[in-house]
Formats: C-alpha cells, structure tokens, sequence
C-alpha cells in the first residue's frame, strides 16, 4: 500500500492548521495520508482532519519502499532563509505565509487552494451558538493585545446581552490567566478535540495571532484577529477580518530573535520562543494597542452582530 506522509510547516499546533489546505489537496489525490506530528502540541489534531488515517511522531516515522514524504519544514525556503528578514523580501516580496507555504507545496507537485477549507470534525455545543469566544493568549507578547482593551471589550458586548467566553490556558497564558483574575467565564479546553469543539460551537471569536484564530478560520466562524505587522500570518479567507497593529517603535526595545532551543520538542512552551516582557508604553504608544476597542465594536454592527449602541452602552 502506497503511504504519503505530510509534516506541516513547524511544530505548533497552529502550523498544521495553517498547512491543512496541502494536507487536504493530497487527501483529495492520495488514498493514504498520514500527518507527522513533532511536538505534543500537534497532537489530537488528525483524527479531526476528514479523510486522514492517522498521525505518527516525528522521531518514529519508519518510512518503506514506496512511502512518499512531503515535509514541509525541509523546503529551502524553510532551512535557507529566515521569514520576514529584509533578504527574503528583498528575493521574493513581501512576506505572507499563505504564499510560502503555496509555493512549498507546489515545488512537490501540490497545488493548494486557501480558499477552500474543508472543515475539521467536531461535536457541537449548543448553549455556545451565540457566544462569543476571546483568544488572548499567544506565544510571544509582542502579539498580545493590552489587557484593558479586553476589558472594555468585554463590558460593551456584555451590555450588549452577548455572552463572552474565554478559550485558552491560564496556567500557560498570563494574558489568559489576566482575563480570568478579572471575572471572564473560562471555557477549559484539554485536549486539542476540545478547543476545536469550543471554537466551532462559538457564533464569532475575537483572537490575537495564534493556533485557535487558525481554527476558527478553517471552522468557517467569523473571526476577527489581532496581527502585528512584524508577523505575516494573515489569513484571506472571506470569515476573517484582520485588524493590523503598527511596527513596535524603537523604545520598545523588543527582541524579535526566537529562542535558542525553542523547536525543540520536549520544551516546546508558549513561553520559550519569543521576548515576553509585557510592553511598558502607554496604550496609545503600545504596537497593539491601536487597535481599538471601537474598531472592532464597528465591525461587529456592520456585520449585524450586534444591534447599534445606544448613547449609555457606548460609555467605557
């Protein structure tokens, strides 16, 4: 039997999300795809993917005459440059993942379509049909949004009526754990199978850069997602709506370098990529903070999700 095995781009579990769409073109052509996970994080995620059979560890994979590997993270574009420097877009353009990951997949034969997502499996939960779920937490700080932007946020859906949720992990997320301190409603998601549930049950979700915006995308939901210019993974799927930050100003100081050691497997943490240091600017100094409460409130009504503010609902 002929196996064709696919490795996503990296080893988080929002780099097999966003590689999905070459996962499923070889499912649409192959009769036996199985994913190669390489971190905990990416596990739980295959038997959610339609029509894969199965998942296999990275330090196990035994490939046999006739087996095909198509391993994203080995492409040149990968091992030969480094994403967003000013030489890649100086050689290829403006950095979009989307677009890195298309011209991969196509130097193996794959063509991809980002426009046409095929839903992961899940089970249903109904009391979230109209909730909406807030994704704070992310691995690297420089995507945060400020904690009080959350909290206006929150009060002005809430007297809205709108029920609001938070998906995440306190204790690997202090933006999480923030939220949680101030009163928010926790909705715990163990295990990958379970945040997907939570978030495809959800009627929108509001999320910074990280793996479950990735889903809710992939899902189908309206989401509205926090981007810092120094990232490049935008998505343009029609349910997403980008929210763009401006570039950190030089007083920040941020060090954008990831990690030594942080792809390695057993130590993958949210906290060991990227500089955590919360941003000491004021909010209207700080990269994410132009993004405004307000701005995504106005979306939300042009999108008839909520019903216009009255004089009171708008106070902070």
């Amino acid at each position: 039997m002929k196996r064709t095995f696919v490795a996503a781009i990296g080893s988080g579990f929002g780099d097999v999300l966003i590689s999905l769409p070459v996962v499923q073109s070889l499912i649409d052509t192959e009769e036996h795809v199985i994913l190669v996970t390489r971190s905990f994080r990416q596990l739980g995620i295959a038997e959610r993917v339609v029509g894969l059979q199965g998942e296999v560890s990275e330090s196990k994979l035994n490939l046999t005459t006739g087996d095909r590997y198509v391993n994203l993270r080995e492409h040149p574009l990968q091992t030969d440059y480094v994403w967003g420097s000013a030489e890649f877009e100086a050689q290829f353009g403006k950095t979009n993942l989307e677009r890195i990951i298309a011209n991969i997949a196509s130097d193996f034969g794959i063509k991809t379509d980002f426009s046409r997502l095929t839903p992961l499996s899940f089970e249903r939960i109904n009391d979230l049909s109209e909730a909406f779920a807030f994704v704070p937490g992310t691995d690297g700080f420089y995507k945060h949004w400020p904690h009080e932007n959350w909290l206006r946020l929150h009060k002005k859906l809430r007297r809205q009526g709108r029920r609001i949720i938070v998906v995440g992990k306190p204790d690997e997320s202090p933006a999480v754990q923030r939220l949680l301190s101030a009163g928010l409603e926790h909705f715990q998601t163990e295990t990958a199978g379970s945040a997907i549930d939570v978030i495809s049950s959800c009627a929108a979700v509001i999320s910074v850069d990280t793996g479950l915006m990735h889903t809710a995308i992939q899902q189908g939901i309206p989401t509205y997602a926090f981007m810092h210019p120094q990232n490049f993974h935008t998505r343009s799927n029609a349910n997403c709506f980008n929210f763009l930050a401006q570039q950190c100003p030089e007083k920040c100081l941020r060090d954008f370098t990831p990690k030594a050691g942080y792809a390695d497997s057993s130590g993958l943490e949210v906290g060991l990529k990227f500089d955590q240091r919360e941003c000491s600017l004021p909010i209207e100094e700080n990269c994410m903070g132009v993004i405004r409460t307000d701005d995504v409130i106005e979306l939300l009504e042009k999108h008839g999700r909520l019903r216009a503010m009255t004089a009171s609902a708008e106070e902070d």
